[in-house]
């Protein structure tokens, strides 16, 4: 733990461990033939990231041709934006500001300029020099930082352009820190129809990913929904993904239910608590899949978040006509002896209990006259008040074409009193597992389970097998009984978090421009 102990005390601001260094290539005036010979000649890309300033740089070129020939435009599949560089540029330092005296480990995560700054009014200056060197640095660090703010408005500018200028883009890929209000406003009335040409009307793939500079041991931190209220209602939406992201302290904690279009969604290796879950699983109309699991990383207050199995299974029953594919292992959160929060009443009457104004502050969040839009495109979802759930996600008897499940032991049938020895089931599911599975299931795969740890689990899995051909007669493949497939409780451990050499490795992404053809090469447009 000294380790984690030492990143925390680093790290007790933003996990950006990186100062800000944007490349300004100056910008060559040319003459308008010669420009025209630069723009025709550039190579064409399907893949575009806005990263770095340099990017930036290479997208202003290449948006002017994109004017010269309009057909260039349609090459563009793909689009990557991380704006954590230009968080400086939404908080430039106020006149007003001074620069504190600190001590210890939290001075090491201020940016250099501000570092430096500290360090000249520590010398053994004359009054009047130390003055004059510190107000020196100060004007040149506002001066840097209007510079950068600039830079930030063109590249918002240089975005927009981009996602209207490509009409063919069928991926997005969205980091941390995307706070560029420009940005979000242009794809918040797009992904409404509140303008003559909206974007992305054949986006069908969007992936939230971590910021390159955040640390790699630990989530990236997302405002989940409002990311997900820019793409939600978009006509060819199907999938939406994301992978080592936590949810910590929303700001947004309201949405609409049954107004996204997207059909899949993979919630992987994330820190998001319950009822949080439950929330962004009720966006879709109509979910076939859905893949989550919980833990693999280090969460900012070092804990885990609050599920139990009940917060996804009353939220499934909504999308259990149209499931065809589950995967869910929580078993790293919810191995829980205590008999606290199970009622899932307790969880309904704390919504009713919310305040007024923290209800009034969250409709303004989303926008008042956007829940009246939501409101007439969404559908009412299917509740489950009558279904009993337990210490489980719930039967899955009753999703009928629900044809592959893979699924944690303890999120299945419930929590264990590892006191014993063998274990046993703290209370028995509401249900017997051959009775819990839907007859239309064709593959089962089971993680954690372990014959000998668990008497009454082996005895339902006896019986699973027992029985199967007489009551689950699709059921051709069983996987996770005669071989132990690891949940991510046997993988991360059992603790509040992973120790250092435990940590998920996230997969890496090559996410940098592609080039679809070179000068001179013709590509098809479809």
């Amino acid at each position: 733990m000294q380790s984690r102990q030492a990143f925390k005390a680093v790290h007790s601001g933003p996990l950006l461990h990186r100062c800000l260094l944007p490349s300004f290539a100056p910008r060559m005036l040319q003459l308008p033939h010669a420009m025209r010979i630069h723009q025709m000649s550039a190579p064409s890309y399907s893949r575009v990231r806005i990263c770095s300033y340099k990017d930036v740089e290479h997208l202003y070129h290449l948006l002017q041709a994109f004017i010269q020939n309009p057909a260039r435009a349609n090459i563009v599949t793909e689009v990557v934006i991380d704006t954590s560089d230009w968080r400086q540029a939404e908080c430039p330092p106020s006149y007003k500001d001074e620069v504190e005296e600190r001590t210890g480990y939290e001075e090491l995560a201020d940016p250099p300029e501000v570092r430096l700054q500290r360090y000249a009014g520590r010398l053994d200056l004359e009054n009047k020099t130390s003055a004059q060197v510190i107000k020196s640095l100060d004007r040149k660090r506002r001066e840097y930082a209007l510079r950068i703010q600039k830079e930030s408005e063109f590249a918002s500018a240089l975005i927009i352009l981009l996602f209207s200028l490509c009409e063919n883009i069928s991926t997005l890929y969205l980091a941390e820190y995307l706070y560029q209000q420009p940005i979000l406003d242009y794809l918040l009335r797009g992904n409404y129809g509140q303008m003559r040409n909206p974007p992305l009307q054949k986006l069908k793939n969007v992936r939230f990913i971590n910021s390159v500079w955040t640390d790699e041991r630990v989530y990236g931190t997302i405002e989940i929904l409002q990311y997900l209220q820019l793409v939600h209602r978009l006509p060819a939406l199907e999938t939406v993904t994301m992978d080592a992201i936590q949810s910590y302290q929303a700001d947004r904690t309201f949405f609409i239910p049954g107004t996204g279009n997207m059909k899949k969604m993979e919630i992987t290796h994330c820190d998001i608590p319950g009822d949080f879950l439950a929330l962004m699983i009720s966006i879709p109309k109509a979910l076939e899949e859905f893949k989550l699991s919980i833990g693999g990383l280090w969460s900012t207050d070092s804990g885990q978040p609050f599920v139990r199995p009940f917060h996804i299974g009353q939220a499934l029953y909504a999308h259990r006509k149209s499931l065809r594919l589950l995967d869910i292992d929580l078993d790293m959160v919810v191995q829980d002896t205590s008999d606290l929060s199970w009622d899932t009443k307790d969880e309904e009457n704390e919504k009713e209990n919310e305040s007024d104004w923290l209800v009034k502050y969250q409709y303004d969040q989303h926008g008042r006259d956007r829940i009246a839009l939501d409101k007439d495109f969404g559908i009412k979802p299917e509740r489950s008040d009558s279904k009993e759930y337990g210490r489980t996600i719930g039967s899955l008897h009753d999703f009928p074409h629900l044809t592959h499940l893979s699924i944690s032991i303890i999120t299945l049938l419930g929590s264990r009193d590892e006191w014993q020895t063998p274990n046993r089931l703290l209370k028995p599911a509401p249900f017997r597992l051959i009775d819990g599975l839907p007859r239309s299931l064709e593959y089962l795969c089971i993680y954690g389970y372990g014959r000998g740890n668990n008497a009454d689990v082996d005895e339902q899995i006896d019986e699973l097998l027992a029985r199967k051909d007489e009551k689950l007669s699709r059921l051709k493949v069983i996987k996770g009984v005669d071989e132990h497939i690891p949940s991510f409780r046997d993988i991360y451990g059992d603790g509040d978090e992973p120790g250092e050499d435990e940590l998920y490795v996230r997969e890496s992404l090559d996410l940098g421009w592609k080039l679809a053809c070179k000068p001179g090469e013709m590509v098809k447009v479809e």
